[in-house]
């Protein structure tokens, strides 16, 4: 039985957020951010799962549903993101839910602000820094497992090429060839995420995250600013849940995160899962947000 989601229009951090909400008003909070290049209903098992549990699940920065913000998708910026979230809706305390792009901020956010968040699930994500040392010291052929990342470094041409109706077809491929055993993802709920991305303006925004965290990179300013981040030790309890069938980022790399967030963690694999969880094993994944909550 599907549980009844409530759609609104939030303002945080200068732009309207688009935020799906279910649950019983006083249950614990669950703040669920997603990775590229989903969106809100890349929660929306969980929330059919976990119908006691009151989940808040924002489409982010530039994504369809959010403001197209001119700018801003820099990882200060979209961590700010997340903490006047949790202001505006009155959520401290929450448990924080991340996947993919999400888990990268996910980590980020409890470097800069653990104090407004109980636990941390990163499901699918690297820590930055164990994946930047990763891939320039080509450590488990690391560089070659994202190649989208170079490509999306070209101004216009990625959105202009998603865009198309070939451009689509090969995003729901980028998806549906990454599940870990055939038959087991959502299509129906891939093809209404990428559906989504009609026009360049509506993948620019989640294109611009890749863009903005390679300049910071660059940028000795941002570069510095960045590592003194994680000088401060995440101390949160953290869980890694892990799709082990992910290609692009191997587990091998994964693991070591917990040494570079300065923190223990619970490592929780998935066998035979691929890189989107959330789309292709949702139970299991369910169960380990509901192993978090108890």
């Amino acid at each position: 039985m599907a549980t009844t989601i409530e759609h609104r229009q939030v303002g945080a951090n200068g732009i309207t957020f688009h935020v799906a909400v279910s649950g019983p008003v006083d249950a614990p909070p669950i703040l669920c951010i997603h990775g590229f290049p989903e969106g809100w209903m890349s929660w929306q098992h969980i929330m059919n799962l976990l119908p006691e549990s009151r989940i808040y699940a924002p489409d982010m920065r530039g994504y369809p549903g959010t403001t197209y913000a001119k700018s801003g998708y820099d990882v200060f910026t979209l961590t700010d993101d997340i903490r006047s979230l949790i202001e505006v809706l009155g959520i401290q305390g929450c448990l924080l839910v991340t996947h993919d792009w999400g888990g990268a901020l996910g980590w980020l956010f409890s470097h800069r602000y653990a104090a407004l968040i109980r636990k941390l699930v990163v499901v699918n994500c690297t820590h930055p820094k164990t994946l930047v040392r990763a891939a320039v010291t080509f450590e488990d052929w690391q560089p070659f497992r994202i190649p989208w990342v170079p490509f999306f470094q070209i101004p216009w041409l990625p959105e202009w090429f998603i865009a198309t109706s070939l451009g689509r077809k090969l995003l729901k491929w980028s998806f549906t060839v990454r599940q870990g055993q055939k038959g087991t993802m959502d299509i129906a709920l891939v093809d209404e995420i990428v559906n989504r991305f009609q026009r360049p303006a509506d993948i620019h925004g989640p294109i611009q995250y890749y863009r903005a965290f390679v300049r910071t990179l660059l940028s000795p300013q941002q570069h510095k600013r960045l590592y003194a981040l994680y000088q401060t030790p995440i101390s949160i309890p953290v869980t890694m849940v892990w799709g082990m069938k992910d290609g692009a980022l191997p587990s091998a790399v994964a693991i070591k995160s917990f040494n570079d967030a300065g923190c223990e963690g619970d490592w929780r694999p998935l066998p035979g899962v691929g890189h989107f969880v959330d789309l292709e094993a949702w139970t299991k994944l369910a169960e380990e947000i509901q192993r978090v909550l108890n």
